[in-house]
């Protein structure tokens, strides 16, 4: 029983070490994708007067985003592929992660209009089933040197287990017959992991500045004659949305025949070129737009409002365009940023509350996009004031519920929120009229 209790601890201790050591490689890769957007564009082009500096940087992005996809392949993955991949197969490869996090760097760096989530979100699942796999080699490990010398210290065993972690990925192997976990164990395991984890990446944040800000809008007043706004806005939204999913679809069509020509270099120059032209004429339309949805929550006032409407539209075009060209990405982030742009124009042209109409278009966008109102409002939830939750709700499951034509479908398969909830029975979906029984 003592044996047993001592291996438990330390098999505690070695949770809580794999957790910091996650939230390093996730805070370091937030905070390089940073710095590296910072030195290409705001500390090199204060020394290298050029002309024409944001489409010979979009374009030199374009050539290294292309070489690097004709040797590795399309990393990152986008977040519902490799959620699938989890959901399909129970686990997501590991061993390819550092690919994974440069080719996410390459599209930040360049100035691509996507958000750092894609990379973030294979990184983190990478990062957990590899500690999944840590622990079930660091407990195979423990319980053979014990069957051979009961008598070894807790110390030794301690410092065997903490070699796998600088162990290269494609060596850590276990029998995983030998692996026997009680539910009790698996739970306090991954609760010290991820306490230990979240610990050190806020001590990290607060000891060498915040590796990655979340913008949150403040709330404001809403009158009673704003109300009357709403439908507009919400037509707006969704009719944003609608424009969203029309540019990825020609997008993909017009991509995917480069891809499947195999000329993966000229499929990102081509979106390079065209990220270059859109960012010289209008700059909010580059990068993640994460760090411009603060500046645009000050500032609007010094755009005129048609133009606000602009850069929301040609952002959802320009993020799709790099997104199937080969510069791969989140879309998150861009479309939250389309939604303040679009929803701020608007406010000024239609003389309504700036909250209320971020908030109303917003949350149209997301609806229509996601065709899942509650991924809707969980991103809502992320970066609009509390105070609005009733609006963020009402909308997201309004412009959720409108079936997306077939041909616009992000995903084929996913017939709207409305025909989950009425041809599910007991977890299983009904077949209906065109569905196999």
């Amino acid at each position: 029983m003592k044996t047993r209790r001592n291996t438990r601890m330390l098999e505690i201790g070695f949770a809580a070490v794999t957790g910091v050591l996650i939230a390093v490689l996730v805070w370091l890769y937030l905070k390089i994708s940073n710095v590296g957007i910072t030195i290409i564009w705001e500390i090199l082009p204060e020394y290298l007067n050029i002309e024409h500096y944001t489409l010979i940087v979009c374009l030199a992005g374009g050539l290294v985003v292309g070489i690097f996809h004709k040797v590795y392949g399309p990393y990152p993955e986008s977040m519902a592929d490799a959620v699938r991949r989890v959901r399909d197969t129970g686990s997501y490869p590991f061993q390819h992660l550092p690919i994974t996090i440069i080719a996410a760097f390459l599209s930040l760096f360049f100035g691509g209009s996507v958000g750092p989530e894609s990379g973030l979100v294979c990184l983190l699942l990478g990062l957990c089933f590899w500690a999944i796999s840590q622990f079930g080699m660091a407990r195979v490990k423990v319980q053979t040197l014990l069957d051979e010398n009961p008598f070894l210290s807790g110390r030794y065993l301690f410092g065997q287990m903490l070699k796998g972690l600088v162990m290269a990925p494609g060596k850590i192997v276990y029998d995983s017959e030998l692996m026997r976990w009680k539910r009790g164990e698996t739970v306090s395991t991954g609760i010290v992991t991820g306490i230990a984890a979240l610990a050190v990446y806020l001590l990290m944040n607060r000891a060498f500045g915040s590796a990655f800000t979340i913008p949150h809008l403040d709330s404001g007043e809403i009158y009673m004659r704003d109300r009357f706004s709403v439908i507009l806005l919400v037509a707006a939204g969704i009719g944003a949305g609608y424009l969203y999913l029309i540019s990825r679809k020609l997008s993909a069509v017009f991509f995917g025949k480069l891809r499947e020509k195999n000329l993966h270099i000229i499929n990102a120059v081509l979106g390079g070129l065209i990220l270059g032209l859109i960012g010289t004429a209008l700059p909010m339309t580059m990068f993640s737009g994460g760090s411009d949805i603060q500046v645009i929550q000050y500032e609007y006032l010094q755009y005129t409002p048609y133009l606000l409407v602009l850069i929301g539209v040609v952002k959802l075009f320009l993020t799709n365009v790099c997104i199937e060209s080969g510069w791969r990405g989140g879309h998150f982030f861009p479309v939250v940023f389309s939604g303040l742009s679009i929803g701020y124009g608007l406010s000024t042209i239609l003389g309504t509350s700036q909250i209320l109409s971020v908030v109303v278009v917003t949350a149209a966008l997301l609806g229509t996009i996601l065709q899942q109102p509650l991924g809707a409002l969980a991103l809502m939830v992320i970066f609009f004031p509390i105070e609005e939750l009733g609006w963020m709700v009402l909308v997201s499951f309004v412009a959720g519920c409108i079936p997306i034509p077939v041909a616009l479908r992000v995903d084929p398969q996913n017939r709207g929120f409305i025909y989950g909830l009425l041809h599910r029975k007991d977890g299983k979906k009904l077949p209906v009229s065109g569905d196999d029984p």
